[in-house]
């Protein structure tokens, strides 16, 4: 299956090219058995043709291994010798019942422009297969036929079941490939947007846009990157991002979140959004803890000690979906913003929450009063340091 094949070859072109090869390979015992019965039992000049375009379907695949780049030529070449192979017996034979209809195996020719070539060729190839039909069949019917030979119902139904089974192979294949790149599709939305958002709006292109009464935003930066990427190379500011946010992203979905998005070195996840949900700030709590905890225990990268600076807010947001070419799902509002000076003007390795934030925790959770920080546009404003969830004491 690998003939024909060259560098930097797409999974297209490597499906299209290994469906012609399958057909010239597995097609070949088939012909080369129907030839030797034509031989002992059919005219000579049948079988000497069937051996013949059975010859030029083999040196087309030979012709397709040199030269992998006349690649639509060769499936042309191709195509037209399905056409001419199941002509000549409807012209020796003086008409298609007489041929046992062989001429229905040109169909073929229009499958494969379409399965191995494009949906334009497809057209071309129909309108020749009806034209040389509609020429075969009334040249047939006007010269006399040069050979006789009595066909059986069997011999004519295995004509049309051959065209039947190649005919639901190709409609296999296609639904098969719609199915496969619709997944695929699905997969690239769904890692775009959050699942329910992306389901909205594949049932609905309008806008998205949502008020969220309630909601808890936290964004994480790391500490000190713009010196470590200064004296790192780009691999290695690529590798730690990559370790870092790919440890951020197994957290967020066991938690039950939303990653926003990054930007930089910086991570943004939010709770209760899209999904609405009652507990989002014991949720974004105990994310946080997590996120900071697994860094500081797990040095993810030798070279480069990673320690994150979380901020975390809590109140109502705007969320939607901005962009036509690249989606986006993006969050606005005073939240959004008071959760990013939280994080600008928190402390290496600590986690620290507004005042709002604190207040929905209720007491399950351990936090340290930073009293008054002033905050950038926002003035003096109390903070609070999230230190840890307090033990629970099962209920005897």
């Amino acid at each position: 299956m690998s003939l024909g094949s060259y560098p930097g070859e797409v999974d297209a072109q490597r499906g299209k090219r290994r469906i012609v090869v399958g057909y010239v390979v597995f097609g070949l015992p088939p012909r080369l058995l129907f030839a030797l019965a034509l031989m002992a039992e059919g005219p000579a000049v049948l079988a000497a043709s069937e051996l013949l375009f059975t010859t030029l379907t083999v040196v087309a695949l030979v012709v397709l291994a040199r030269r992998p780049h006349w690649y639509p030529a060769i499936v042309n070449a191709l195509l037209a010798l399905i056409i001419i192979e199941n002509a000549v017996p409807t012209l020796l034979l003086g008409g298609l019942v007489q041929a046992e209809l062989a001429m229905a195996w040109g169909l073929l020719a229009v499958i494969g422009a379409l399965v191995a070539l494009s949906l334009r060729a497809a057209f071309w190839w129909f309108g020749i297969y009806l034209v040389s039909l509609i020429v075969v069949t009334a040249v047939a019917d006007a010269v006399e036929p040069r050979y006789d030979v009595a066909w059986t119902s069997a011999d004519v139904a295995s004509t049309l079941v051959g065209v039947t089974i190649f005919s639901f192979a190709a409609m296999a294949y296609f639904v098969r490939q719609r199915d496969r790149y619709q997944q695929e599709s699905d997969d690239l939305l769904h890692n775009i947007l959050p699942a329910e958002i992306a389901a909205r709006l594949k049932a609905d292109s309008a806008m998205i846009a949502d008020d969220v009464d309630s909601a808890s935003v936290l964004f994480a930066d790391i500490v000190g990157f713009t010196a470590l990427s200064a004296r790192s190379g780009p691999e290695q500011v690529v590798r730690m991002l990559d370790a870092v946010f790919t440890r951020l992203d197994a957290l967020v979905d066991a938690f039950g979140l939303e990653k926003i998005k990054t930007i930089g070195d910086a991570y943004m996840v939010a709770a209760g959004i899209p999904t609405r949900r009652s507990d989002h700030a014991q949720a974004m709590a105990r994310f946080a803890l997590a996120a900071r905890d697994e860094l500081a225990e797990h040095n993810l990268t030798a070279d480069m000690p990673v320690q994150l600076r979380i901020g975390i807010n809590a109140g109502p947001v705007v969320a939607g979906v901005i962009g036509r070419r690249r989606f986006l799902y993006d969050l606005w509002g005073d939240t959004v913003n008071t959760a990013s000076r939280m994080e600008s003007h928190g402390l290496p390795g600590q986690i620290q929450i507004s005042a709002e934030f604190r207040g929905l925790l209720g007491e399950e959770f351990i936090c340290a009063d930073r009293g008054l920080i002033d905050i950038k546009g926002k003035g003096p404003t109390r903070c609070w340091l999230l230190e840890g969830e307090r033990a629970t004491t099962p209920a005897r």
